[in-house]
């Protein structure tokens, strides 16, 4: 059997430290941040803070048109790396552009409590930047993992927390626009760090500047658009129940809802990082990916399952950090995703493996049917649970999506699990 040192040496394992220490990172900043943002500001400044974060989420989302995916999947074959990188940078600032206005446009259709958004010129101006720098930010970290240099996504995240968790006390002052404006200059100064130092690293002559090469894009677009469409649908219920909590219980409700989330994210950890390490390492061998999966589905589920036992017995007195009244109020939504988690290593690694083999359709059906499970459980059981019922749409969504890729793909995986276990010492390269 492999030993724990030659197992966290292998790109699968060591990139996924990385990125699983980026999650990591960002729960526990995140713990102490909206903790202190807990103290320092009112929960309706918090909710409604949180309710901003969340729609420059979701501009970005949309704006990005999954060119990180389709970085991560050409950029290694690719010939012109930097025409690559600069085309897809100019693209997501054009899209964020139009993605924002958009958004701020049809205000008091979909979120008429942000409709204070329209009503300044300053806030309406940083909104747009915020969510281009949201979405150049996930662009430039897609070029780390296509390079299977996780540690510069780690640095980049670092500088994002480093920065922002004392700004939440300096600005408090600024009430909801000091806890927006702390996380934003975060990323602004971590994405100028990538740009002038990091990118640099990869290759001595790069150089950001605006950029289209049409014949990049033409040949990234197809691939990143599928990826793009699935991954909103999955994502989509996470950016949209905030709004949707502020609109149906208030601004106080959203704030001690983003405060499990922010929490129950951590326990999806070892999925997202084993998910994103197996997709790099499977485009850069295909032929290997069922292999990688299993041991990164392995990995992940071990890990995931003890941390959410913890997360499930301790949350009152985990969440008592924030005062008595997120501990109330919160506790039950964190129990439900601390559930959910591990149900959602095995969603992620098989939205993975539907993504490395270019089974889009399969891909957006699966994503579609987890984001429509999510919001409709959400909103239909919300009247009588509260922000519980969140964390039971989660949970319920990740179960189906579980339950049928295990259908689909349960010949693949027992004849997977026996190669594994027959040969444990067997790369996943």
């Amino acid at each position: 059997m492999q030993s724990g040192r030659a197992l966290a040496r292998e790109p699968l394992f060591a990139n996924a430290g990385y990125l699983m220490t980026i999650e990591a990172l960002s729960s526990l900043f995140g713990f102490f941040y909206w903790g202190l943002a807990a103290r320092f500001y009112h929960p309706g400044e918090v909710g409604t803070a949180t309710a901003v974060l969340s729609a420059a989420a979701l501009v970005s989302g949309l704006a990005g048109l999954g060119i990180g995916n389709g970085i991560i999947r050409f950029l290694p074959e690719a010939h012109g790396a930097a025409e690559l990188v600069n085309s897809a940078c100019t693209l997501v600032v054009l899209t964020g552009l139009v993605a924002g206005g958009l958004f701020l446009a049809g205000l008091s259709i979909w979120s008429p409590s942000l409709v204070l958004l329209q009503h300044s010129a300053t806030a309406a101006i940083g909104f747009l930047l915020f969510g281009i720098v949201l979405t150049l930010n996930a662009t430039i970290q897609s070029v780390f993992v296509a390079h299977r240099l996780a540690l510069y996504a780690f640095i980049h995240s670092l500088i994002v927390h480093l920065v922002r968790l004392p700004l939440v006390i300096t600005l408090a002052g600024l009430q909801t626009a000091g806890l927006v404006l702390s996380t934003g200059l975060g990323f602004c100064l971590a994405l100028a760090l990538s740009l002038v130092v990091l990118l640099p690293k990869l290759d001595a002559g790069y150089r950001l500047r605006p950029q289209l090469d049409f014949r990049v894009l033409f040949a990234l677009l197809p691939f990143s658009m599928g990826n793009h469409v699935s991954g909103l649908l999955a994502q989509s219920s996470r950016m949209l129940l905030p709004l949707v909590i502020l609109e149906k219980l208030g601004p106080v409700a959203s704030g001690h809802a983003y405060v499990a989330w922010v929490l129950g994210s951590f326990l999806a950890t070892p999925g997202i990082a084993l998910a994103g390490s197996a997709f790099a390492e499977g485009a850069n061998a295909p032929h290997n990916s069922a292999l990688i999966l299993t041991r990164a589905a392995t990995a992940g589920l071990l890990l995931t399952s003890v941390i959410a036992f913890l997360v499930w017995t301790g949350a009152h007195w985990l969440l008592l950090t924030f005062g008595h009244t997120y501990a109330e109020a919160s506790a039950g939504l964190l129990r439900w995703l601390a559930a959910a988690a591990p149900l959602t290593v095995v969603s992620q690694l098989y939205f993975t493996q539907l993504r490395i083999q270019k089974r889009l359709r399969s891909l957006m059906l699966g994503s579609g049917a987890l984001a429509a499970v999510t919001l409709g459980v959400s909103l239909w059981l919300m009247p009588q649970f509260g922000i519980a019922a969140t964390g039971m749409g989660w949970a319920i969504g990740n179960g189906l999506v579980v339950t049928a890729g295990l259908i689909s793909t349960r010949h693949w995986m027992m004849s997977r699990l026996r190669t594994a276990l027959a040969h444990p010492g067997s790369k996943g390269r």
